[in-house]
């Protein structure tokens, strides 16, 4: 099944160690990436991917592409132009609606809105975004400011 969540995880998310509620700014998780940007990269490429398995995952993250004037179109734009070795950041676990932590991956690029594409003269873009374990593939974006 190309949507399947488990083909889209670069680590066992069984093997991350999980949030610890009783020390909550020790959130930064060891060992990432947690998710494998290039086949993620791939389904988002392919065609494949509905618009509607993308998650705003926060009232923050509703807030940031609001600001940002940003459409779901742009967001998975920005996630297909990443670049992994050079955009990745670090992984922590993030707070989303409802008050469940995920883990997620948090990359820094530079993006122009404007033309759609990235630009090592653009504003920096950060995306935070996980991956919803429910079976089928669903992005939990986090984050996504400039």
């Amino acid at each position: 099944m190309i949507n399947s969540a488990s083909n889209f995880w670069a680590v066992d998310p069984t093997s991350i160690t999980p949030f610890d509620p009783a020390k909550p700014r020790q959130r930064t998780i060891l060992g990432g990436p947690l998710i494998n940007l290039r086949a993620l990269q791939a389904l988002l490429k392919s065609g494949n991917f509905d618009t509607d398995q993308l998650w705003l995952a926060t009232d923050k993250c509703i807030r940031d592409l609001q600001n940002e004037r940003w459409s779901t179109e742009d967001v998975l734009n920005m996630l297909a132009n990443l670049v992994a070795g050079d955009d990745y950041s670090k992984s922590e676990w993030c707070q989303v609606t409802g008050g469940g932590m995920v883990p997620c991956d948090v990359y820094k690029t530079f993006f122009d809105a404007e033309r759609k594409c990235r630009n090592p003269k653009a504003l920096p873009v950060y995306i935070k975004f996980s991956i919803d374990d429910d079976g089928l593939l669903t992005i939990a974006l986090v984050s996504c400011h400039a």
